[in-house]
């Protein structure tokens, strides 16, 4: 039984159709990313409403995460491309919250205050300016690590492996790569590649393996998957 897939559109108002057509198949979308000219969208046949919301401007945006929030919607994904911030919204039992910072080390310290306030790290974007942070209440420990190179951050997503940590999430933005882990159960990898033909044939591969895609990014030149089974 098939349980991911994904759509990819270099129009924005092309990649809404494509979500319709994933909905009307049974899928929800749980990860975008924007990159080359493309938006990328992830979907599971995961249970639960899904929602989305896109704005230009970042005033807008945050009155929609609000509204959502008003109509029991979780914020769960948040992506930034070609002058467009997206949202992705879940019904299931959670409480989300967000912190954006323009300055990365005012961004990891916005992080420390939701770790203590009882918050996971789920998702982080960078766009026009802005580190964007999404929190959860999940349960689970939660870490994360920023390097200025892909080479050094795939040493760190070792070395979290090695300490029992899961990688859930890879952000590129300002000349850094950013990865989010978790330590709930579950194995993760990921691929990456710079060829896009290349990044859909090993997302197939990860298939063909038994995983299933969760969340990608697009960073200086390179398609980056994360997968779990």
């Amino acid at each position: 039984m098939v349980t991911n897939a994904y759509s990819y559109n270099g129009n924005l108002s092309d990649f809404a159709t494509a979500i319709q057509g994933r909905y009307n198949e049974g899928y929800e979308l749980v990860d975008v990313e924007y990159g080359n000219d493309t938006w990328f969208g992830v979907f599971q046949d995961k249970p639960g409403g899904n929602a989305y919301n896109y704005t230009g401007k970042f005033g807008d945006f945050t009155t929609a995460i609000q509204s959502r929030w008003d109509q029991g919607y979780d914020l769960v994904d948040v992506d930034y491309g070609n002058g467009t911030w997206f949202g992705v919204f879940q019904d299931t039992p959670s409480n989300s919250a967000y912190n954006y910072n323009a300055n990365l080390g005012d961004f990891t310290t916005a992080i420390q205050g939701r770790y203590n306030q009882g918050y996971d790290l789920v998702d982080v974007e960078y766009g026009n300016g802005t580190w964007f942070g999404v929190f959860q209440d999940k349960p689970g420990g939660n870490a994360y690590n920023y390097t200025s190179s892909l080479s050094d951050l795939t040493t760190a997503i070792q070395g979290r492996y090695n300490q029992g940590y899961d990688l859930v999430d890879v952000e590129y933005g300002n000349g850094t790569w950013f990865g989010i882990f978790q330590d709930t159960p579950g194995t993760s990898a990921y691929n990456y590649a710079s060829n896009f033909s290349d990044f859909t044939a090993a997302i197939q591969s990860r298939w063909n393996q038994g995983y299933d895609l969760v969340n990608v990014g697009y960073g200086n030149g390179t398609w980056f998957g994360v997968f779990e089974q």
